[in-house]
């Protein structure tokens, strides 16, 4: 039996979980709307701070605040709501998700900044999009365009995605 794990409440948390065995599950159209329906129907069930995220064709990025709920709960729900939910739609009963997900503790306002940066450039590192904010799976996306529903931002993660940064390449 696993040891469960314990976080800290109120703490921000980087959360990465990878698919079984990496397969490109998100990577088409399909792949991609199931795991933002998935996150949207996390957030309005249990009401966590989601800062930025990114859908990856093999793994999913989110900086998350579980406020009051449990993060390990969380991740259970969005790790089988969309499992189950690809699989009926793509008539399968494949293992979607790998191993247990990973989550760091963000420590600093400068450890955020970093792990922002890292979330939203990971999509221009696999060649995915030609620079921040293009790919429209990522929270950079949804705050540039100043897209509600999703991303909780506030005036520093505004700060963050100036126009200015963004064509000096800071972000």
């Amino acid at each position: 039996m696993r040891k469960k794990r314990v976080f800290e409440e109120g703490a921000v948390y980087h959360v990465t979980s990878r698919t079984n065995n990496k397969r490109l599950l998100f990577g088409d159209r399909l792949g991609k709307k199931i795991m933002l329906l998935t996150l949207r129907n996390a957030k309005e069930r249990y009401g966590f701070g989601l800062f930025n995220f990114c859908i990856m064709p093999n793994h999913v990025h989110l900086l998350i605040r579980p406020g009051d709920g449990d993060l390990s709960r969380i991740m259970q729900w969005i790790k089988t709501g969309s499992a189950k939910w690809y699989n009926h739609i793509r008539g399968t009963s494949n293992h979607v998700w790998g191993e247990r997900f990973f989550a760091r503790a963000v420590r600093s306002p400068e450890d955020y900044i970093t792990v922002m940066g890292y979330i939203d450039r990971n999509p221009v590192k696999a060649g995915l999009a030609p620079a921040v904010g293009d790919w429209q799976e990522s929270g950079a996306y949804h705050i540039q365009r100043r897209l509600t529903g999703l991303v909780d931002y506030d005036e520093f993660t505004e700060q963050l995605y100036t126009p200015q940064r963004l064509l000096l390449g800071e972000r």
